[in-house]
């Protein structure tokens, strides 16, 4: 199927160029350049959001094979062109219904956003950084359990969370990292020279840097010191309550946005607005757009686009560092190389107004709208 994206602006090693972009299969088959028009739309590698618990009304840990076909068409149509369903604490056994649900889902052709592979957020997290309904299901690190699994649908796992001062922790990093499971440290209350050894078994991503973690302490080094100062790369929640604005402002000028992966940490009240205040069908409670339960902050539901558009309008970082930290990072940690426009390569598309609006999005060659 060809498909000609017109009158673009578009960055190509690391230049910013006009004209028509010519697709086939999703493929760049020809480049036309041309002269510059004024307030001409964009087309830049659409959002991957690898860490998201849900959209638009639909949770992740979901076994119903029409919702997931939705969800994916829901993400799309905001400019997420990829996600990671990150599935929370619950045992192994438990989290086989929902991987089989999305590989009967998303096996040949769909339409939507591309399903990446899941993040596990568990099971082998601290108690003590959970919340206390999820506390009685984490278990203890069964290492023959995990191989097991892992041996069974290491196809479908693409990022797994573990606390790595757990007991047999540096044993369960190493059965990841030989099935090519990216694993990321977070829900720990590790220390500093714990969190540098699970780096070097092979840890290699950070969890929502600075939540469900011990707070940084000038005199007890720990994870977010080793996530600081470590070539790893780091999960940020950005909209400003999980990390506060001004501190989130200094860690991304120490990470630098070529360590820096954008994510939504929605549920399925994300991609909605919702006024301040407003009570939820769960109980729940939106302020400044994020859950709140008991309290304590949930999901976020701001999605990436809000995110891409926070970072161009309000920060001090040009168009392809923001296209890196919502796309380009999160698919090189992915090994999916569908990110850059160049000849030959296969691109996924959100085709933005000047003032980054969504005007389309390409996946896979077709339009989702």
């Amino acid at each position: 199927m060809r498909k000609i994206i017109e009158d673009v602006r578009f960055i190509q090693d690391g230049t910013m160029v006009f004209g028509d972009i010519h697709l086939e299969d999703g493929f760049v088959e020809r480049i036309d350049y041309k002269s510059l028009k004024m307030n001409s739309d964009y087309a830049i590698s659409g959002f991957v959001d690898i860490h998201t618990h849900g959209f638009c009304g639909i949770c992740c840990d979901n076994t119903d094979v029409d919702e997931l076909h939705k969800l994916a068409e829901e993400y799309a149509r905001r400019g997420t062109v990829g996600f990671c369903p990150t599935l929370s604490v619950r045992s192994l056994k438990e989290y086989e219904a929902i991987i089989n649900a999305y590989r009967e889902a998303f096996q040949g052709e769909y339409k939507g956003a591309r399903f990446l592979g899941f993040h596990l957020e568990g099971p082998y997290v601290n108690p003590a950084m959970v919340c206390d309904e999820n506390k009685k299901r984490v278990p203890s690190i069964d290492l023959g359990e995990l191989e097991a699994f892992m041996k069974k649908h290491h196809d479908m796992i693409a990022i797994m969370t573990i606390a790595p001062e757990l007991d047999h922790a540096m044993e369960a990093i190493r059965i990841l990292h030989r099935y090519g499971i990216i694993i990321s440290l977070g829900y720990s209350c590790a220390d500093y020279e714990t969190a540098l050894q699970a780096i070097r078994e092979g840890a290699s991503h950070i969890t929502h840097v600075c939540n469900h973690m011990n707070e940084i302490d000038y005199r007890r080094p720990g994870l977010i010191d080793a996530a600081l100062v470590q070539d790893v790369m780091c999960e940020l929640d950005m909209d400003g309550v999980h990390v506060n604005e001004v501190m989130l402002r200094w860690l991304m000028r120490l990470l630098g946005p070529k360590r820096v992966m954008a994510i939504s940490n929605g549920g399925k009240y994300c991609g909605f607005e919702y006024p301040d205040g407003f009570e939820l069908e769960d109980g729940g409670i939106v302020k400044n757009r994020v859950v709140y339960r008991e309290e304590a902050e949930t999901e976020s539901t701001k999605d990436l686009l809000e995110t891409f558009q926070f970072l161009f309008h309000t920060n001090d970082y040009d168009l392809y560092e923001c296209i890196r930290m919502t796309s380009l990072n999160a698919l090189q940690r992915l090994r999916i190389f569908t990110g850059e426009i160049s000849l030959g390569k296969k691109v996924n598309l959100a085709v933005m107004t000047h003032d980054m609006e969504i005007k389309d999005v390409v996946i896979n060659g077709k339009s989702i709208y």
